[in-house]
């Protein structure tokens, strides 16, 4: 069974989801639509690009993920590992693929998206046109100096939890395990000394840090609300210093 995925945003309970599941249902036969998340904030490509990063779609397998984030951008065709990919041409696959000059690209005109879908899983590109000249933008990444590392949140869940662009394979390059101090920006005597591997690992109620299964600082609270109670906001830093 072919699978489709979804991402967008256009907000739960939105008619464009359902209007988008009937033309893809009414089109396409044996397909398993998988809605990942409408709930992404309005044109927030860096969000978008997160939840991306999450996906461990297995190779080879022909699926096709369609991404609707903002409104007015023709779409770009990309595969990835035998995978196929559907962005708005916004700079958002450049903030999830690492691309290079040997890359291919594709776009449609005047032809129905799930029409389109339904040749991608046959692998029918012939009515597809080629393109080179697609929007690219730089990843933000965090600011490394030589005792210190700042990192910034690119997505908070509807749990709260909140994750920034430090990964642990950066951190752990820069920082041993007990001698660092990290700071979240603007608040006050709010300071952590380690890394934790569960939320259980901290009391009830208690604020930690720790990273997540695809390798991203996260700050949460057991049993709470981190985004609220540190009232993070979209462009909230981190700092870590060596101590």
């Amino acid at each position: 069974m072919a699978i489709i995925q979804l991402i967008s945003d256009f907000q739960s309970g939105s008619y464009k989801i359902g209007l988008l599941h009937s033309q893809l249902l009414n089109t396409l036969k044996g397909v398993d639509i998988i809605d990942i998340s409408h709930d992404l904030r309005l044109q927030n490509i860096v969000e978008a690009s997160f939840v991306l990063k999450q996906l461990q779609n297995p190779e080879n397998q022909g699926m096709v993920s369609i991404v609707r984030i903002g409104s007015n951008f023709r779409s770009i065709i990309y595969q990835h590992k035998n995978n196929w990919y559907i962005f708005p041409d916004n700079g958002l696959i450049s903030l999830v693929f690492e691309l290079n000059k040997n890359d291919v690209f594709y776009t449609f005109e005047n032809e129905h998206l799930a029409d389109v879908v339904k040749r991608l899983l046959q692998n029918d590109l012939g009515k597809l046109t080629k393109i080179n000249d697609i929007v690219l933008k730089t990843q933000k990444k965090p600011m490394v100096h030589e005792h210190m590392v700042v990192c910034e949140r690119i997505f908070t869940d509807p749990h709260g939890n909140c994750y920034f662009n430090l990964t642990k394979d950066l951190f752990e390059e820069n920082f041993e395990k007990g001698r660092f101090n990290a700071k979240i920006q603007y608040i006050r005597d709010a300071n952590f000394y380690e890394i934790y591997q569960d939320y259980n690992d901290v009391d009830q109620g208690v604020a930690l840090l720790m990273f997540s299964k695809t390798g991203f600082l996260k700050l949460a609270i057991n049993q709470g609300n981190a985004s609220q109670l540190f009232r993070i906001k979209e462009d909230t830093k981190i700092t870590i210093q060596k101590i």
